[in-house]
């Protein structure tokens, strides 16, 4: 008995080590017995708005669980898990205010694994085990996904950020059933049917302001019922109401219009709910004529004072790639580069100029070689060198309309078009020459 009770020990203590060195970056501090889970840990992450994923020293305000548990190993090559009393994934995690988060020790392969259990609970358990509450254990499956680097502590940050918006979303719910005969004062967390019960209520009242001429109060609901955990059929027709009753008055609303469509779209496709596609369709080609009528040639003045020209805008499908940015090929200066297309239409760092209706910068360009340019600009800073005539950088011209551009020849002056390679020449170093002045 002796023999093993320091086995145990031991375990233990690699398991606590392994956890610490791998979680070194982020504040993990121990809880006392009397707490039902084992540490408290806090991320850090970087000051910069690019680092939300990296470490730095900036500790986060929100803390979460973890329920370490290890073993000497598993008889599966794809899976570990742990026995727990369902007590305490009850009135333990699911109650719990922050997430919770298992980690299972694997001494035999010197690994970590981890999941939710929140998650766990509501999205396998209460999914495919419906009376699993009721049962005195219960088993908690975990993938083998080690976390070993950085890219993992990267997932586990998104899947801890995932859990506090579901947390949160239930809680307010529970608030506002708490004393009703939906929900029992005992309970501190709503369930996912009580909280899409209570999102299909926020749609129907957005509904019946609308009806009543309170558009803005509407608008207001269903933007929230949109940010709220627990999608579903409400949240799919929250996105149709919002789309229906705002009218397109500016580039924003527009680009708006076109996430929420897309949002939406992905949504009703991921719960099998066709009615609202056809809307979602329309609202979306809408949207895209007024971007391409008002934004594609528009012109601002950008932070740096660098006039922006908006070319083109990359449109995406209505079902591809939910969350991805719409990118504005556009000219800065003489540089031709991308940048977020809402946030050029809708931030003040912006400053509108001129707007691109009636105007195609790619119609309205010169004819290839009919571009004129200074000459000096051209030979001294090339890259800067702008058409006169189209506005077009030579830079733009080239990878934008990949167009052949021009050269000005070092020894005769004259404007040339040639392949800058071939008119390399050895001495003296760095000048170019045209053919005539190389034959």
């Amino acid at each position: 008995m002796g023999k093993q009770t320091d086995r145990n020990h031991e375990l233990e203590r690699y398991s606590r080590g392994r956890l610490r060195m791998t979680l070194s970056k982020w504040v993990v501090n121990s809880l006392d017995e009397d707490y039902a889970f084992d540490f408290e840990v806090r991320p850090t992450e970087g000051f910069e708005v690019d680092t939300r994923d990296q470490h730095g020293n900036r500790v986060l305000p929100s803390p979460f669980y973890i329920q370490l548990k290890a073993s000497e190993g598993f008889d599966d090559s794809e899976a570990v898990w742990h026995d727990f009393e369902t007590d305490f994934l009850v009135e333990d995690c699911l109650q719990a205010s922050v997430p919770v988060v298992l980690v299972i020790c694997d001494r035999s392969r010197e690994e970590l694994y981890w999941t939710v259990l929140q998650r766990y609970c509501w999205d396998i358990l209460d999914a495919d085990h419906g009376d699993w509450r009721k049962q005195e254990t219960k088993r908690i499956h975990v993938d083998r996904e080690p976390l070993a680097d950085a890219i993992a502590l990267s997932k586990l940050r998104g899947e801890i950020r995932a859990a506090e918006h579901r947390i949160s979303t239930r809680q307010r719910v529970a608030s506002a059933r708490r004393g009703t005969l939906h929900h029992p004062v005992r309970m501190d967390v709503a369930s996912a049917s009580d909280v899409r019960a209570y999102k299909q209520e926020l749609v129907d009242d957005a509904v019946n302001l609308a009806d009543a001429g309170h558009r803005g109060q509407a608008r207001r609901k269903l933007v929230e019922v949109c940010q709220m955990a627990e999608d579903g059929v409400a949240t799919v027709e929250a996105y149709r109401q919002l789309l229906e009753l705002r009218e397109i008055e500016d580039l924003p609303v527009a680009f708006a219009k076109v996430r929420f469509a897309r949002e939406g779209a992905n949504l009703a496709k991921q719960y099998d709910h066709e009615d609202p596609m056809e809307a979602f369709r329309e609202q979306y080609e809408t949207a895209w004529e007024y971007i391409e009528e008002k934004f594609i040639g528009s012109k601002y003045l950008g932070p740096s004072g660098l006039p922006v020209r908006v070319l083109d805008v990359d449109r995406m499908r209505l079902l591809e790639g939910n969350g991805a940015e719409m990118t504005a090929r556009v000219q800065h200066g003489s540089e031709f580069t991308g940048l977020q297309a809402p946030a050029v239409a809708g931030n003040d760092e912006f400053e509108l100029i001129e707007s691109g209706a009636s105007t195609d910068p790619r119609v309205d360009a010169c004819a290839e070689r009919a571009h004129t340019f200074d000459t000096d600009d051209l030979r001294d800073v090339p890259t800067a060198a702008i058409c006169a005539n189209c506005g077009l950088s030579r830079e733009t011209i080239q990878q934008w309309l990949s167009q052949e551009v021009p050269t000005v020849c070092d020894a005769c002056g004259e404007v040339v078009y040639e392949n800058p390679l071939d008119m390399e020449i050895p001495k003296p170093g760095g000048q170019v020459h045209c053919a005539e002045c190389r034959s």
